[in-house]
């Protein structure tokens, strides 16, 4: 029995997911799927369009059979720790035999030689990237330098594209955990993926939380599996999104003029905290200050990611105190993925977790874990058809 593992966020599942999760299926030969998934915050610094659970539905009804949540704490940070933290609590299972992720380039070999560069830091990478450095531009063209000096010219286009950059720090992470878990990339096909208004059959993921924002519903039979349309228009009648950023502008924008201090957070460095603080008071909306502070060093997914660490209070010494997730989060399964719980259970050393309201049981340090209970409690403020807090403890698991 082949196990297929796939990180991803679903917000929200669209057709290019359908694409990867067939080829997938097929390249590997694998009759079971495990996906671990962002909760309620996402990588680029954003609250999801619409809740776990509801993605959770999207993804059982379309291939996946056990889905586990990626911590807060992981899924809201840099594409490396993101990258790392998902891989470790996939090779945790113990049960995994492949890691599939869509890529620009299509082709494993170039994308681990440069992973392969990264882990290894070999001295002459070291003396490049120190030389580039120096001369003031930022750690990723530095890098970037480091890199192509190395590999050749021709290994520069694939340090351009957001797929490309997390598949590299996928391939990263499985080196530093000498996982068993083998990689391989699906070709991204359609727009890319920050394009905005190209709503094709494959339009990115940004484009159609674009346009959903805007007021666009239109296109959604075009961009979305049946299934993924009638749970996005469900969750919208039922006054549970969408969902934005916007949305938690003045919560944000409160605790960084009464003082947060942002020097704790996780990213924060060379006095970025002095620049969003005097943005703070300067506007009253999000992304006003977002674009008042963003430079090519402080891109606007980094700063998006430090708002939503000050509304989340994680602060650096989170990141410090674990080496990967330490639990399984269950948020939903079908009878195949009930099967890959019980082997799960005999084969890893997390704990499962099933039933949220006995977690202290179960989890040694549950600051990871309340710190996914505050995210959703958080989250909630956004939504109109939801009680104030608790729904990790009133919502049950996804069962299909």
């Amino acid at each position: 029995m082949s196990i297929l593992g796939i990180i991803a966020e679903y917000n929200p599942l669209h057709n290019g997911h359908i694409y990867h999760i067939e080829e997938s299926t097929k390249l590997t030969n694998s009759n079971s799927i495990v996906a671990v998934i962002s909760g309620n915050f996402v990588q680029r610094g954003e609250p999801s369009i619409i809740d776990k659970w509801s993605r959770t539905k999207m993804a059982l009804l379309s291939g996946i059979d056990l889905v586990i949540e990626l911590p807060t704490v992981y899924a809201v940070s840099t594409a490396e720790t993101f990258a790392y933290g998902a891989c470790k609590l996939l090779d945790s299972l113990r049960i995994i035999d492949f890691l599939s992720f869509g890529s620009e380039a299509g082709t494993i070999t170039w994308l681990n030689k440069i992973a392969s560069l990264l882990v290894e830091e070999p001295k002459i990478y070291k003396d490049y990237l120190k030389k580039s450095l120096s001369t003031g531009i930022t750690y990723a063209a530095a890098r970037e330098f480091a890199i192509t000096n190395i590999l050749g010219e021709n290994y520069s286009k694939f340090l351009k594209n957001s797929n490309n950059i997390l598949a590299i720090e996928y391939l990263k992470a499985l080196l530093k955990l000498n996982s068993k878990i083998k990689p391989l990339t699906i070709k991204r096909i359609g727009p890319d993926y920050n394009s905005l208004n190209d709503l094709k059959y494959f339009a990115s993921a940004t484009s159609i939380r674009h346009n959903i924002l805007k007021g666009n519903k239109s296109f959604l039979d075009k961009c979305l599996p049946p299934v993924s349309k009638e749970i996005l228009i469900n969750c919208f009648t039922k006054g549970l999104g969408p969902v934005s950023l916007e949305q938690f502008s003045s919560i944000i924008l409160y605790l960084l003029r009464s003082g947060y201090d942002l020097k704790n957070v996780f990213d924060v460095g060379e006095g970025l905290e002095n620049r969003i603080y005097k943005a703070a008071k300067m506007t009253n909306n999000i992304y006003d200050l977002i674009n008042m502070v963003k430079t090519k060093r402080y891109t606007e997914s980094r700063l998006k990611r430090i708002l939503i660490h000050a509304l989340l209070g994680i602060n650096s010494e989170l990141y410090k105190s674990f080496a990967g997730p330490n639990y399984i989060r269950v948020l939903g399964f079908n009878s195949k993925g009930l099967n890959l719980l019980k082997l799960i259970h005999t084969k890893s050393n997390l704990p499962i977790i099933t039933r949220v309201g006995s977690y202290k049981k179960s989890i040694k340090d549950c600051r990871l874990f309340e710190k996914d209970l505050f995210a959703t409690d958080i989250y909630t403020l956004a939504l109109k058809g939801k009680p104030a807090s608790g729904m990790d403890l009133t919502q049950p698991i996804i069962i299909n």
